[in-house]
């Protein structure tokens, strides 16, 4: 998939951090790419001023999995030696959010982006959930989500079920005021929110960037389009 005759949105992609080290899967950036956007991993800092850059500079943002976000963003103490916490990314992605956000700009969260996001926006979490993380290849989908008919996210993939990969111990607990449940797994917790009204603000549990473009693929390069599209 290419787009010779325009310019491709800038995309600012949030990874996770070992000490002075940024990491991410290289298939974010391959689905972005994919979906006709230029993927650029963002820099940590709480700077106003740098914030301030990205989101004037930036089209879009991408939200990333990674470890825990700290119980104390939603109101609670850790309650389980599961939750693994980098207060720096913390800080960074909040403070990145909240400057982010008043623009309108196109916003995509996935696994713990889902998370930050309803966190950041006023949810809560679910600390921790057992056999929610697959023992197979991430490409591999292994159970159903149910869609809501009409939602944001059917008129993206067209179907009322689809299936997901699983690799998280989190979820969305109290959705976010701002936020609507697109979609959930077989046992009623959330796998996609979306922002009535917004240009385009979408979190999904699961992670569609890992079969992006496969032939056997119903929705994830319709998220990923949608998304870059929205950032043109």
């Amino acid at each position: 998939m290419s787009y010779p005759d325009t310019k491709r949105p800038l995309i600012g992609l949030v990874s996770s951090r070992d000490g002075g080290k940024m990491m991410m899967n290289l298939t974010y950036m391959n689905s972005v790419w994919y979906a006709g956007g230029l993927p650029v991993v963002l820099a940590y800092t709480t700077d106003p001023d740098k914030l301030a850059e990205y989101a004037e500079t930036f089209d879009g943002f991408l939200f990333s999995g990674g470890v825990d976000v700290d119980p104390v963003k939603y109101g609670e103490e850790k309650m389980f030696d599961s939750v693994e916490i980098d207060s720096v990314r913390d800080e960074f992605e909040e403070a990145l959010f909240k400057a982010v956000y008043p623009t309108g700009k196109p916003i995509l969260g996935i696994c713990r982006g889902i998370q930050s996001i309803n966190v950041w926006m006023g949810g809560s979490l679910y600390q921790h959930l057992d056999g929610h993380r697959q023992d197979v290849a991430p490409e591999v989908r292994t159970h159903p989500i149910t869609v809501t008919e009409g939602s944001f996210f059917h008129t993206l993939c067209g179907k009322s079920e689809v299936m997901v990969n699983t690799f998280h111990h989190q979820a969305v607990k109290t959705p976010a005021p701002a936020l609507t449940v697109d979609a959930v797994g077989p046992e009623g917790y959330v796998e996609v929110v979306h922002e009535e009204g917004h240009r385009f603000l979408l979190g999904v549990q699961f992670h569609p960037e890992f079969y992006c473009g496969r032939d056997d693929d119903d929705h994830s390069t319709a998220i990923f389009t949608a998304f870059v599209n929205a950032c043109r």
